[in-house]
């Protein structure tokens, strides 16, 4: 799972229980809902904190691909354009002889 994704995540579960926290009045109950909820609520901060953290020290995706070397671009040779020429015109001719007017396949 991307790092952003995840801290999205997080971030949606701990609004959710500091919902369900917020959501009790005051009494014996709440206290008790709040000691039980109070390490869960923790350790998504804390998880948030080293996903963050390692965020910042690890390349973005762009900068990864930037750091790639290049892919080199291919282009036709002379020599190949020649044969390529030279094929069409054999073809052209081909079909000269046949007395068709047009290559096109119908």
């Amino acid at each position: 799972m991307r790092a952003k994704k995840a801290i999205k995540r997080l971030s949606k579960a701990q609004e959710l229980l500091s919902s369900v926290v917020g959501g009790y009045d005051n009494g014996r109950a709440v206290a008790a809902v709040r000691d039980l909820l109070r390490p869960a609520i923790d350790s998504i901060v804390r998880a948030k904190g080293s996903i963050e953290g390692n965020r910042a020290s690890t390349l973005s995706s762009n900068q990864r691909n930037t750091a790639r070397t290049k892919k080199r671009v291919r282009r036709l040779s002379a020599k190949g354009r020649r044969r390529l020429s030279l094929a069409a015109r054999k073809r052209w001719a081909a079909a000269k002889r046949k007395g068709m007017r047009t290559l096109a396949v119908a």
